[in-house]
């Protein structure tokens, strides 16, 4: 395995840095060797610690890939804001956030050696963190729908709210990405839900 720091480099560097690196080393140890097979002594020995300087910044594996999970998300987020503050119109601004927010994690993760086990993992020890994330999309997704309708792009019927809205176009992708066997095919499927949903709140 090799070092992604200097161990003489490490007394220099930040904790907030260290545990990021930290982190580049996990994931990259995960997706090479699988979660179960993954050691702290693997991780320990790519970041360029001792085992029991790891622990001072996480307690076990587990800890190690809530944390992971919780840095991809927080990536994610920061491109789902940027595909609703694109300059285009709202279906193909609302196909690029659930692209980055639903499929693209999924596709990165599939695309590794150990995909399906890491996902796995992620239910086992990361199932809160999983539905916070889908909250955070959705609530994303939702305050782009509320100034859409201001702007009035969008309006909505009675009983009807931005809320809601976005909680069904999560929902349905959810379900999709459970029915189709090929992550792929939803970059062809998204766009017709798009179309369908806001073919019903456009104004008339």
């Amino acid at each position: 395995m090799t070092k992604i720091v200097n161990v003489s480099r490490m007394s220099e560097i930040s904790v907030g840095e260290r545990r990021a690196l930290i982190l580049q080393a996990a994931y990259g140890t995960f997706v090479s060797y699988g979660f179960k097979r993954t050691t702290m002594d693997d991780i320990a020995q790519v970041v360029g610690l001792s085992r029991p300087a790891l622990y001072i910044h996480f307690r076990n594996k587990p800890d190690i890939f809530r944390a992971l999970m919780r840095s991809m998300m927080e990536e994610a987020l920061l491109k789902v804001r940027s595909s609703l503050e694109q300059d285009l119109p709202l279906e193909d601004r609302l196909f690029l956030a659930l692209s980055e927010g639903i499929v693209a994690p999924q596709r990165q993760i599939l695309a590794t050696a150990h995909g399906a086990e890491l996902f796995d993992t992620s239910h086992e020890f990361g199932a809160d963190l999983f539905l916070d994330w889908m909250k955070a999309v959705e609530e994303e997704i939702a305050r782009e729908l509320s100034r859409s309708e201001a702007a009035r792009v969008i309006t909505f019927p009675s009983g009807l709210s931005s809320e809601i809205v976005a909680s069904l176009l999560i929902d349905a992708v959810e379900g999709m990405k459970c029915r189709r066997q090929d992550i792929e095919e939803l970059d062809d499927t998204i766009p017709h839900l798009l179309k369908l949903v806001l073919g019903a709140i456009q104004p008339r």
